[in-house]
């Protein structure tokens, strides 16, 4: 049985269009597009002239910190991005048990539905609990919904001992997934940041990446503790110090790159890698602006662990680009929501992002009637000043309900939310004991 969705406001994000018609879904595709006639058994839904979107990509998040909300305070308060790290985050990432983990990504994929975004690309840690860290989230995504692009934080950060386990857990879990090739989830191989890795690890990661196929996806930059400690291993610079240990290369993903200098840009851009811009995150460490502007190559938007609402991000996004006088127009910011789908879809093997004949259906309905007129030219303005998560109504994926009517379809919600506190409650817990 077909599933047609009639009289919708077809928004495209790549290329950016506006376009009123129907689509009809079958196996868990777009099928057909344009005036759809229905036929005996077609299960139709009418959207009312509501503004229908391909589901949206968070191109880097932390899965592990969905259970982080009003936790408490360090009883360290941090004073640099470097304290926030060890006195907050890596506290909670070694508090991480199998428990936590599962529950965690449960969480993060039923925020997911809820804010229309589909397809996760998330960075892991928890270094107490490595081996089989990504089957686990990864059966609490396919429960719920969402597809997920995952890896493992390799960091010296706990030894080597620590290290090859972080490594054998991205080779393990990306070639499962290779092996599989179903869709719906894939593997990177995952690195926290250079400063806590020592120039063998660094190749050892470039060595991993050639050998399984799959990018490195690493923190680059997000502080200047990174390029200081570049220069103190000897290296003239932190991308110099990548680049010799063969990480600046095409299908790598660095995240945040907020002190990259001119130089650097440039070296990236050569490169034709991916960056991964989180605005929130970066404003909440208090850590600056990514040159976004500089960047040539593609720019996904990424939450950084806060949350999966990409319409938020976006619109932060945006205005943080105006308050740092970048130059560039809305439109820019969905071409970054464009560039998380086609990263996505480049590791999964599928079409993500696009309302298009062939594509993967995993489709946003919204109840947004647009009360001024909505057009190619100013669909950037609508997603950035007249759209939120709020009108996300259904969420589709694979062709499959998974919100109907702003109800989680695949998984008990409350439930869920009374087991999660308790698993949150010992998890802060095990976190206090911790320095």
């Amino acid at each position: 049985m077909s599933l047609v969705l009639k009289n919708a406001l077809l928004c495209d994000i790549d290329p950016i269009g506006v376009e009123a018609g129907d689509l009809r879904i079958d196996a868990g595709l777009i099928a057909e597009r344009g005036r759809v006639a229905t036929t005996a058994g077609d299960e139709v839904v009418d959207c009312g002239g509501a503004v229908v979107l391909p589901g949206l990509v968070n191109g880097h998040t932390h899965i592990y910190s969905a259970l982080a909300v009003g936790m408490p305070p360090s009883a360290i308060a941090p004073t640099n991005f470097h304290e926030i790290l060890k006195y907050v985050w890596w506290r909670l990432d070694q508090a991480l048990d199998a428990e936590s983990i599962e529950m965690s990504a449960r969480i993060a994929a039923i925020q997911a539905l809820r804010c229309g975004t589909t397809t996760l690309i998330d960075h892991h840690a928890s270094p107490n609990w490595i081996g089989g860290s990504l089957d686990l989230i990864e059966k609490a995504l396919s429960e719920v919904g969402p597809r997920g692009v995952l890896c493992y934080e390799t960091t010296d950060r706990h030894g080597k001992a620590g290290r090859e386990a972080g490594l054998q857990e991205n080779r393990r879990y990306a070639e499962k997934c290779r092996a599989a090739r179903n869709g719906r989830f894939a593997g990177l191989i995952g690195a926290h940041a250079s400063f806590t890795l020592d120039d063998d690890a660094l190749t050892q990661l470039a060595v991993l990446s050639k050998a399984i196929g799959a990018g490195v996806h690493i923190h680059v930059a997000e502080d200047p503790c990174d390029e200081t400690d570049a220069k103190q291993r000897g290296a003239s610079s932190l991308i110099d110090r990548l680049a010799a240990n063969g990480l600046v290369k095409a299908g790598n993903i660095f995240a945040h790159g907020t002190h990259l200098d001119a130089r650097a840009v440039e070296a990236v851009n050569s490169a034709g890698l991916t960056m991964a811009h989180n605005s929130r995150s970066n404003m909440n460490n208090a850590v600056g602006y990514a040159p976004v502007a500089g960047f040539r190559v593609p720019v996904m938007l990424g939450t950084d662990g806060i949350g999966a609402d990409m319409f938020a991000e976006a619109q932060s996004a945006w205005y943080i680009s105006r308050h740092q006088k970048a130059g560039f127009g809305p439109a820019r910011i969905l071409d970054m929501l464009a560039a998380s789908a086609r990263r996505a879809s480049a590791a999964l093997g599928v079409t993500l992002g696009k309302l298009q004949m062939g594509a993967a259906a995993d489709i946003v309905i919204t109840d947004y009637r647009p009360f001024t007129e909505l057009t190619t030219d100013n669909l950037p303005g609508h997603f950035i000043w007249g759209l939120s998560s709020n009108h996300v109504r259904h969420v589709l994926m694979n062709g499959e309900w998974r919100l109907r009517d702003r109800t989680v379809v695949s998984a008990k919600e409350g439930e869920i939310c009374d087991q999660s506190r308790e698993v949150g409650k010992m998890l802060w817990e095990r976190m206090s004991v911790m320095r």
